[in-house]
């Protein structure tokens, strides 16, 4: 469903695409050999691929996202999130957006060498979650502060929307988790008219441990296909959701995660403006539902997710 993944996946018509000089610091010219691999495919919608760039100084990688529409818009907002403060030096940064070729709907971003949060969260010791969950807050506070608002307006709105679909998706299953799901999206709907008003801030839309890298010296987000304006409660629920989903799915309790949970939102609110927080039972309760994946192989976890959404709402607004 991608009409130019074919030719990307080609080196020798690739090649023909990309000039070193704007890819590899130093080098200009066209590229002496091209490889290309690809990591991760999203039918009909895009393709995650590692490109090699051999020079005559040695071989260079870059990360490539081939689209089935143009997505330019997704390179220009990269490249205003870098310019407010997210460069390549700094230590809360992105990966740096490198080009955009329209022909081939490709977008290139340096490649960061470093863990991924969710392996640290997954294997580490008390300790490095600790220390990797407040680099990953102190990350977040800061492009809730600093980011460009660009992109469309996400509110609630927008959230039930996309709730109700997944309610829908649930049903499928039948018995206990469809009927969870649909108390826990009625709940969400009620709760949705006492939101409190709050300044929205850039977004990134999918803010989970599996988008950070935690280099040696850069705490780096990427995947900005999400990118939108909305609660800053909202990027906040989404990791803790996500976060417990993981502990759930890799360390065999929901529960697993709860230590680092803390340490994430109390750096996040240290830093933030106290309303940050005003409507995170909300979005943290909407992201349970978001991420309870309806799989009828693994109908407990999806139930379990369900069932802390429903908790989250039932802890009263203040935590």
């Amino acid at each position: 469903g991608i009409a130019t993944l074919s030719e990307v996946l080609d080196p020798i018509a690739l090649a023909k695409h990309l000039r070193v000089s704007s890819l590899a610091p130093g080098n200009g010219g066209a590229a002496e050999e091209v490889q290309v691999r690809a990591l991760r495919h999203h039918d009909h919608k895009r393709c995650t691929v590692e490109i090699g760039l051999r020079t005559e100084n040695g071989w260079h990688f870059v990360i490539g996202k081939v689209y089935a529409k143009d997505h330019s818009d997704v390179f220009q907002a990269m490249e205003g999130i870098s310019q407010a403060g997210f460069g390549a030096r700094e230590e809360f940064s992105i990966p740096q957006p490198l080009t955009y070729l329209s022909s081939l709907r490709l977008l290139v971003q340096e490649k960061v060498e470093g863990p991924l949060a969710k392996e640290i969260f997954e294997t580490g010791d008390e300790r490095s979650r600790a220390a990797a969950a407040e680099r990953c807050a102190r990350w977040l506070a800061r492009f809730h502060a600093l980011g460009p608002k660009a992109g469309p307006v996400s509110d609630s709105n927008c959230c039930l929307s996309w709730l109700r679909e997944r309610t829908r998706e649930i049903a499928e299953l039948g018995g206990r988790c469809a009927n969870k799901a649909a108390r826990l999206l009625q709940r969400l709907e009620d709760e949705a008219s006492s939101l409190s008003p709050v300044e929205m801030c850039a977004g990134h839309g999918s803010y989970s441990p599996a988008q950070l890298i935690l280099a040696e010296s850069r705490t780096v987000v990427f995947d900005w296909d999400g990118y939108d304006v909305a609660d800053p409660a909202r990027d906040v629920g989404r990791f803790l959701a996500a976060l417990r989903r993981k502990a759930l799915t890799r360390l065999g309790s929901i529960r697993a995660a709860d230590g680092a949970a803390e340490v994430f939102l109390k750096t996040y609110l240290a830093v933030c403006q106290p309303e940050a927080g005003r409507n995170l039972r909300f979005y943290e309760a909407a992201a349970c539902l978001k991420v309870a994946r309806p799989s009828l192989q693994r109908q407990e976890k999806t139930e379990a997710m369900l069932d802390e959404g429903l908790q989250v709402l039932d802890r009263g607004a203040t935590r």
